[in-house]
């Protein structure tokens, strides 16, 4: 593993320097100087627009013009998680409810039955990690057509997954150093009862904390709390040595580190680039 570390650090000492290399969008003195208290939270709006949960707000971040600007009109100190469909309804998940951002202020669309941990979303669903008692349940929430506002439960563990992130055909749930492809239900023997599949995609001895997805090159990242990762070609690839929350659009990977004070926003435009780069140093480094 030293030796794969070395190869990023060598890699990313050039693209360092190129305009498509990973950058700080925010350092930890830039954030001191905001009072930017980061919490974790992080959806991307396109490839240069972001949202960010702070401990008092919701945030929005232009990345072409370099402005952080808070979006709320009211305080927040409750957002668990961000979420963006693709025709850009901005979705907050609170503890006990999801609401959707709304000309400066938070709208309840639907209460949730339990405490709320992670929020997903596609066109057509937004997917959902709730807690109660000593278990987690994964519901699914339409959010379009004649039943939009129909919860469906997918999915009962009686573990505390952390993240998740809506995927063709259902959604990748993160457990532990686990991440599971959970599939959609479908219409088993019985119609009363759904079936859903679960697959294995990646397991990791270190806990993982995010997962995101590009689907249409077929790559998901995931983080750790000190790395950031790729798993491409069925090959795990450390893409960067900082890990936490992420976010991912229009191929540029957003890594949110938070903290009370000195948070810090990492991202990488043409991560996929960047990845199979690495991924064929690694191959050519182990053979």
């Amino acid at each position: 593993m030293t030796r794969h570390f070395l190869v990023i650090l060598i890699t990313l000492g050039v693209a360092g320097c190129q305009s498509a290399g990973p950058r700080v969008q925010i350092c930890p003195e830039h954030a001191k100087k905001l009072n930017l208290a980061l919490t974790g939270p992080v959806a991307a709006d396109g490839a240069d627009g972001l949202y960010l949960a702070t401990a008092k707000t919701l945030m929005r971040y232009d990345r072409r013009g370099d402005r952080i600007e808070n979006v709320l009109n009211d305080p927040c100190p409750t957002i668990r998680d961000i979420a963006v469909t693709p025709d850009g309804v901005v979705l907050v998940l609170r503890p006990r409810e999801l609401s959707a951002y709304m000309a400066g202020y938070l709208v309840t669309l639907y209460p949730l039955p339990g405490e709320a941990r992670a929020l997903s979303c596609d066109r057509e669903f937004a997917y959902v990690l709730t807690t109660r008692g000593e278990g987690t349940r994964l519901l699914r929430i339409r959010l379009a057509g004649e039943t939009k506002g129909t919860m469906q439960p997918i999915l009962t563990t009686e573990g505390w997954p952390q993240d998740l992130c809506a995927v063709r055909g259902g959604c990748l749930v993160v457990s532990g150093g686990n991440i599971f492809k959970v599939t959609d239900p479908v219409a088993g023997k019985d119609k009363n009862q759904s079936q859903v599949a679960i697959v294995l995609l990646v397991a990791m001895q270190e806990p993982i904390i995010s997962v995101a997805a590009d689907q249409g090159r077929r790559i998901v990242y995931f983080a750790t709390k000190d790395m950031s990762y790729a798993w491409i070609k069925g090959e795990i690839v450390p893409v960067f040595p900082a890990g936490s929350r992420l976010a991912w659009a229009g191929d540029t990977l957003t890594i949110c580190r938070p903290a009370l004070s000195d948070g810090q926003l990492i991202q990488i435009p043409g991560v996929s680039r960047h990845t199979r780069t690495l991924l064929e140093e690694l191959t050519q480094s182990t053979h």
